[in-house]
């Protein structure tokens, strides 16, 4: 099932979504499998486009065991803020989570490095706190397979279990709801 609260600007109490770009940087390629990061990248920046035209809350994440280096095409805005995590889940950020809750987030929308063990470990924080996380699938890239490590059974692992945490879709269902649902609300 796909969450419906894609309509902002709708009722005037109605919150927007929280876009979650999750560790997108310049040196992403190092360690994800390349044609994941590649249409991560592409995706994160289609949907972070829309987000912006749309007035979704905006958040970016960065580890703090090294500097930020967003990929230029992915870089904040100044309105946007900027967040540090010390684990690999967003949530990890005591700051993040006091954001969540002075802004009354209720529902994530997350794109960005690591399916494994980044993506997973944010949505079950999520839940945890009582968020509702929709993760872009096609926007989120996978840890590169060593030949003699398991983390290929680990990514198809954390697919099948990400689902009791947050719902999936991909780029192009969570473009075509927000087109759709934008134009309801409007009337038009």
């Amino acid at each position: 099932m796909y969450s419906h609260s894609y309509a902002y600007p709708g009722p005037k109490n109605q919150i927007p979504p929280l876009l979650m770009c999750n560790d997108l940087v310049v040196d992403g390629h190092v360690s994800e499998e390349p044609a994941s990061w590649r249409t991560c990248i592409h995706n994160s920046m289609l949907i972070l486009a829309e987000a912006r035209k749309r007035g979704w809350n905006i958040v970016h994440v960065y580890r703090q065991d090294r500097p930020p280096n967003p990929i230029a095409s992915l870089r904040p805005q100044p309105e946007e803020p900027v967040f540090q995590c010390r684990g690999p889940s967003a949530l990890s950020s005591a700051a993040l989570r006091d954001f969540l809750l002075m802004s009354q987030t209720e529902e994530i929308i997350l794109i960005g490095r690591s399916m494994v063990p980044n993506c997973l470990a944010t949505a079950v924080a999520a839940a945890d706190l009582g968020v509702s996380v929709t993760l872009v699938a096609d926007a989120v890239s996978y840890p590169m397979a060593d030949l003699d490590s398991s983390s290929v059974s680990i990514t198809h692992a954390a697919r099948r279990l990400i689902p009791q945490f947050a719902t999936m879709t991909s780029t192009a269902k969570l473009l075509q709801l927000q087109s759709s649902l934008s134009l309801f609300v409007s009337g038009t």
